[in-house]
């Protein structure tokens, strides 16, 4: 596996060279309720772009993690660190600039954190437009949102609950505090039109108007089997994805 930052600068241009994609892994520092660690968004993305990029070999460059992201709606809960949409954006595409120069134009990010999606659709559109270059954006609970459906058995899941916890469980346990794992909290509604995981609006709506202890659902239901069957099907998805991704002719440069 190529992993750029453990490499020499002579060891990376020989990597850059014959690589054809670049793997970003994404997550934030955010709450994930009484019995994930802060991380936990990052340390599953991470987890899976290591994967991808042993699959890929010498094909695929595994870039340094990006911790920080969109988490404006998790700050009512200690510890939670966001940046604005403006900054992320910015380094985003100041960090495909830099891909760019060291020649790779294929970008795939693996993001482990919903509140990221909407700014990576904004920074691959117009990596596209600015640089020619074909970014991508992967998250796991998207990619196999069948199994994420099939592991849940509450109304309401999508952070910190059965399946993100089962998720942790298979992929980083350490992140799991089971002996955090209690009877869940208030789990509320908003508007059944915005409300986790069916919304059909979108409306900003802070986690702690749903959750009093930061979780959806309920993380007792969470085990490791239904979270490697989760990664299972989000890895071989993506590897396929990928596989195609370096074949695909390069856009042209603006």
């Amino acid at each position: 596996m190529n992993e750029l930052a453990h490499m020499t600068t002579e060891e990376a241009a020989g990597a850059l060279a014959s690589a054809g994609l670049a793997i970003v892994p994404l997550g934030s520092c955010e709450q994930h309720g009484p019995h994930l660690s802060l991380d936990t968004d990052l340390a599953i993305a991470d987890a899976l772009a290591r994967r991808l990029a042993a699959d890929l070999g010498p094909d695929a460059v595994l870039c340094p993690p990006l911790g920080y992201g969109l988490s404006e709606h998790h700050l009512a809960f200690a510890g939670t660190l966001t940046l604005r949409p403006s900054t992320y954006l910015a380094v985003l595409d100041d960090l495909f600039e830099s891909l760019h120069h060291a020649g790779l134009r294929r970008v795939l990010l693996v993001n482990g954190h919903g509140g990221n999606i909407d700014a990576l659709r904004l920074a691959g559109r117009t990596a596209r437009r600015d640089r020619g270059m074909l970014v991508a954006s992967i998250m796991w609970a998207v990619l196999a949102a069948d199994e994420v459906a099939a592991a849940a058995r509450s109304d309401a899941f999508g952070h910190a609950c059965e399946t993100e916890t089962s998720m942790a469980l298979a992929l980083v346990p350490d992140r799991v505090r089971t002996e955090r794992l209690g009877p869940a909290g208030r789990r509320s509604s908003v508007d059944p039109m915005t409300d986790p995981p069916r919304a059909s609006v979108d409306e900003s709506v802070w986690l702690h108007q749903w959750s009093d202890d930061g979780a959806l659902g309920d993380p007792r239901l969470a085990t490791a089997a239904a979270g490697e069957q989760i990664a299972a099907a989000a890895h071989g998805r993506a590897l396929d994805f990928a596989r195609r991704m370096l074949i695909r002719p390069l856009p042209e440069e603006s």
